[in-house]
């Protein structure tokens, strides 16, 4: 039984071992000073954390699709959701109205590491602005159903197949 045991211990470590490195591939995603963003808050500050935490794993799906093998960090300075929140109907209820003029809006930093050198960097300032006009493969009860068709346009523009597998310099 020890023996069994033993077998079993060392067949587990070598498949830890082996899966390491893609295990410490990843996306990490940082949102500075939120209270700040354009949108998302009201007079007491930063109150949709959910949709904060809905765009981050978007990020963390897209690169993953994307960039095998890398690391990806980015830094979020600033959201502004498609459209505006505002009272509606006789009982003030809030809703988000969306029109042209109120297009969706990303400000992000990055960086793009292999082997734990950073082999790319930028700034990118993400906006849809005919948002509503084009074709969206994401659900019309989506609330974030723009942001993540605007978060996938950049990362096929940035990251795409041509970059991810360009030869190292």
């Amino acid at each position: 039984m020890k023996l069994g045991l033993r077998v079993l211990t060392g067949c587990l470590a070598l498949a830890a071992s082996a899966s390491a490195p893609l295990a410490r591939a990843g996306t990490e995603v940082k949102f500075i000073e939120p209270e700040k963003f354009s949108d998302l808050r009201d007079n007491n500050g930063f109150r949709q954390l959910d949709l904060l935490k809905d765009l981050e794993t978007h990020f963390v799906t897209q690169a993953a699709k994307r960039l095998p093998g890398q690391d990806l960090k980015i830094t979020v300075t600033d959201v502004d959701l498609a459209g505006e929140v505002e009272p509606w109907g006789h009982r003030g209820q809030w809703l988000r109205v969306m029109r042209a003029v109120t297009s969706p809006a990303i400000s992000l930093s990055y960086e793009l590491l292999e082997g734990g050198q950073v082999i790319r960097r930028g700034e990118a300032r993400l906006r849809d602005f005919d948002y509503q006009n084009e074709l969206n493969f994401y659900a019309s009860g989506d609330p974030l159903r723009y942001e993540r068709r605007m978060i996938d346009r950049w990362m096929d523009r940035e990251f795409g197949a041509k970059v991810a597998t360009a030869p190292k310099p």
